[in-house]
């Protein structure tokens, strides 16, 4: 047996101990799941300077991301988020301030690979086996909305 085989026959019998465990009736059968949806902010301040940029490194203004709040005994200072980068046209899944996004929603979401992402998350797999599973996203919704600092043209 060559050595890769057994990695992967290794690989195959730890997934199998971590997921006996679980009940997936009707969850995982889902034609959508629900998702925090927010926009990568036009302007904001950088640096010592405080210099004004538009977007960010990764993407551009206005640029679609799916959340997923994971850092809460940070006070939600960064969020790990989904979408599509500046110049490609594949996905990435990063780390970033929240400040930098804007206008938080929740939104159904029927991308596959979305979908897979947001299923192997903890928010989300706790909040969809609960009764009032929008109630608690919206209720995360309101209190990202009052972490944004966007520049505002007029104040420039």
């Amino acid at each position: 047996m060559s050595t890769l085989s057994k990695i992967r026959s290794w690989f195959k019998s730890d997934y199998q101990k971590k997921t006996d465990n679980i009940d997936v009736n009707g969850i995982d059968d889902r034609e959508f799941e629900w998702c925090i949806v927010g926009n990568i902010v036009d302007r904001h301040f950088y640096g010592m300077e405080k210099e004004v940029r538009r977007g960010t490194k990764q993407f551009r203004p206005g640029a679609k991301v799916y959340c997923m709040p994971e850092f809460g005994g940070m006070a939600h200072e960064e969020i790990r988020v989904i979408g599509k980068p500046r110049k490609q046209n594949r996905l990435i899944n990063i780390v970033m301030k929240t400040k930098k996004i804007k206008n938080f929603r929740v939104q159904k979401v029927y991308s596959p690979k979305i979908q897979f992402d947001l299923g192997s998350h903890t928010y989300y797999w706790k909040n969809r086996r609960s009764e009032n599973e929008i109630e608690n996203l919206n209720e995360m919704v309101k209190y990202l909305n009052t972490l944004t600092e966007e520049i505002n043209k007029k104040s420039i």
